[in-house]
């Protein structure tokens, strides 16, 4: 097995089980992430962009998996939403002071889904960029 296809089967597993809690039972959820909804839209935002958004992540992955062709896509959109929310935790840490287990380790992994993903995104542009050169371009690299 690749490396490429270890790395989708991680963002896989990692993404979709949990975005598919959050949309299907929010409840299982709110305790650990210390999120509680005042209305019933609170819990329709909740499944949207906690379970939407993470399930969405999950499914591009498997797309990338049976498409290797939308790998680099996979990787452009992880390396952007990674480094994002890894930025946007990181002021909440010092502004909310949120220095809990769960805001650490989930910063640890938004770090690691930034950074690897911009790594690869990088990789493949280096790539391209030498085939290319040689002629030896292929779009699914």
């Amino acid at each position: 097995m690749n490396k490429k296809t270890l790395y989708l089967i991680f963002n896989i597993a990692v993404w979709t089980p949990w975005g598919l809690a959050c949309t299907l039972a929010p409840f299982l959820v709110t305790d650990i992430i210390g999120v509680k909804s005042l209305h019933p839209s609170g819990e329709t935002d909740m499944r949207a962009m906690y379970g939407g958004f993470q399930l969405a992540m999950g499914l591009m992955a498997l797309h990338a998996l049976v498409n290797p062709r939308f790998f680099k896509s996979f990787v452009y959109a992880l390396g952007v939403i990674g480094s994002c929310l890894a930025l946007s935790r990181t002021y909440g840490l010092f502004i909310d002071d949120s220095f809990t287990t769960y805001t650490l380790g989930v910063l640890g992994y938004e770090l690691f889904a930034g950074i690897s993903g911009l790594v690869w995104l990088y990789s493949l542009s280096g790539q391209t960029t030498s085939n290319k050169a040689s002629g030896r371009y292929q779009a699914s690299s």
